[in-house]
C-alpha cells in the first residue's frame, strides 16, 4: 500500500491510475495531492504512519544536532537563526534610511498631488459658478443700461481674455513649481549613497606575549609557582577577586619580579 501526506491509503496501481498527470484529488478528503509524494506505508495503521512522518519531518528541521552539520560553525549558524528568528524577520521588515526617504517623498508626492486636484476642482466649481452669475448680470445690464450692446459685450470679452490669461499663468507656475521641486528630489535621490556603511580593511589581531627584559635572574613560570610552594605564604584570593581574573599567582609573581629587576643591572 502507498500513503500520502494526508494519510489515506491506496494502492500501488491505484496510485499510478489516479495520479497519470502527476496531481490529484485524494479519493476519500479530495485533498490535491502530487504523485511523488506517496510512499511506501510501513505501519498497518494508516494514521500512526502519518503521524511518524510528520514527526520525522519535523526532526530533520527544528531538531538537528552537532553530527547533522559538516562543520561546527553551520552548527553554531543554524542555533543562531532559531535563536533569533523573531529578530531576524523583524529586521528584514525594517527600513533603512533611505527606504525610509524614499516613502516619506512618495507620500509627500501623493499629498501634493491630491492637493492639487482638490485646489483645481474647487477653481473650476467656482469658475462655472462665476460665469453663471457673470452671464445673468450681463443679460440684466444688457436689459436695462443704455448702453450699446457692442460696448457691454466687448468689454465683457476682453475682461474673459484677461481672466483666461491670469488662469494660464497661475496654471504655468504650478506646473514649474511641480518641476523644480520633481528636479531637486531627482538630484538629492542621485547624491544618495545606497551602500552600506564602508568597513576599514587592516591586519587582523595577533597576540604576542611581551619579552621583559628584567636585568636579573629569571622568572619562574606559573606552574613552577604553583607547584614550587611559592604560595604558601601567600594570602588566598577572595572569590570576588577571582571573578575579577586575579589569583594568589598574580601577586606571586609581581613581587618576585619587583624583587629581581635590574638586580644585574651593575
Amino acid at each position: 500500500m502507498m500513503i500520502n501526506e494526508c494519510g489515506h491509503p491506496l494502492c500501488k496501481n491505484c496510485v499510478e491510475n489516479l495520479f497519470a498527470r502527476n496531481s490529484g484529488n485524494c479519493h476519500v478528503c479530495s485533498r490535491l495531492l502530487k504523485k511523488n509524494g506517496y510512499r511506501e506505508q510501513i505501519f498497518d495503521d494508516p494514521l500512526i504512519d502519518k503521524e511518524t512522518a510528520i514527526r520525522r519531518r519535523l526532526r530533520k528541521i527544528y531538531n538537528l544536532k552537532r553530527d547533522d552539520f559538516p562543520t561546527l560553525r553551520e552548527f553554531n549558524d543554524y542555533q543562531e537563526r532559531e535563536k533569533n528568528k523573531d529578530t531576524i524577520e523583524r529586521n528584514k521588515r525594517r527600513l533603512d534610511e533611505d527606504q525610509k526617504w524614499i516613502e516619506d517623498n512618495l507620500r509627500d508626492e501623493r499629498a501634493m498631488k491630491n492637493r492639487i486636484n482638490e485646489v483645481l476642482a474647487q477653481e473650476s466649481k467656482e469658475n462655472e459658478n462665476t460665469a453663471v452669475t457673470d452671464t445673468k448680470a450681463i443679460m440684466e445690464e444688457l436689459r436695462e443700461s443704455n448702453v450699446a450692446a457692442e460696448i457691454i459685450l466687448d468689454r465683457e470679452r476682453k475682461r474673459q481674455i484677461e481672466k483666461e490669461l491670469e488662469e494660464k499663468e497661475e496654471q504655468e507656475k504650478r506646473k514649474r513649481i511641480h518641476k523644480e521641486l520633481l528636479q531637486d528630489r531627482k538630484r538629492h535621490a542621485e547624491s544618495m549613497s545606497f551602500t552600506s556603511t564602508m568597513r576599514v580593511a587592516g591586519r587582523p589581531y595577533t597576540h604576542q606575549p611581551l619579552d621583559l627584559v628584567i636585568n636579573g635572574p629569571t622568572l619562574p613560570s606559573m606552574k613552577d609557582i604553583e607547584t614550587m610552594g611559592y604560595l604558601t605564604h601567600m594570602k588566598a584570593a577572595s572569590a570576588g577577586r577571582v571573578a575579577g581574573g586575579y589569583t594568589s599567582s598574580l601577586g606571586c609573581m609581581r613581587a618576585i619580579f619587583e624583587s629581581r629587576v635590574d638586580l644585574l643591572a651593575f
